[in-house]
């Protein structure tokens, strides 16, 4: 039925995704409160069923030493990457990366073969960015049959109001929900050549 990446724009064409890279989230160690200097953290690493043999994160002040053990390398690949904080509006503050390349203040960095970096740098496209519109309303129809706990999908139809949902909420996420499975089988169909088939809207 056409997979996602169909009718994907001409600008994404050869990019690989971030889904397919290795990240570094400063939100995961701002969780496990290691952005404190002389923190280190070590963990697998393991994405998309590829293995890492091991990453480990020393924190120093203004940034810390990533080191990583890959499974097809010899040795750690070591390498320096800054931090930085920005002010929260309710107080606080939040801390980000900044990408060793370009200086762009990141959340998440991407490791390629010449080290960590942002996705600008790395020219990774998200999967979203690739997706066509009917790949785009299908996957927003199943966020919406999620919180109607519908089973997932939109060829098993509609199913009941959920227990404890306000009707006139019910009817609102019902018809979004309709109006973008129809654009789905839209796209569906004419990806499969018969679309001259459907009634006309």
């Amino acid at each position: 039925m056409g997979g996602r990446g169909s009718g994907r724009k001409p600008g994404n064409h050869g990019k690989a995704e971030t889904k397919d890279a290795l990240p570094l989230e400063i939100n995961r160690l701002t969780r496990l409160n290691l952005l404190v200097p002389g923190s280190r953290l070590f963990w697998h690493w393991n994405v998309r069923d590829r293995a890492i043999s091991s990453i480990s994160v020393k924190v120093d002040s203004g940034g810390m030493m990533v080191s990583c053990n890959l499974k097809d390398s010899a040795h750690a690949i070591q390498q320096w990457v800054g931090t930085q904080t920005t002010p929260c509006t309710l107080g606080g503050h939040r801390h980000w990366f900044t990408c060793p390349r370009c200086d762009r203040r990141v959340a998440i960095l991407y490791w390629a073969s010449n080290g960590f970096a942002c996705r600008h740098c790395h020219d990774l496209a998200y999967a979203c960015q690739k997706e066509g519109v009917g790949d785009r309303a299908i996957r927003q129809a199943d966020k919406i049959r999620e919180r109607l706990r519908w089973v997932p999908g939109i060829a098993h139809g509609a199913g009941g109001k959920p227990y404890g949902m306000h009707w006139k909420t019910f009817w609102r996420l019902k018809a979004e929900h309709n109006a973008l499975a129809m654009v789905g089988y839209r796209d569906i169909a004419r990806r499969l050549g018969f679309l001259h088939r459907l009634p006309a809207e």
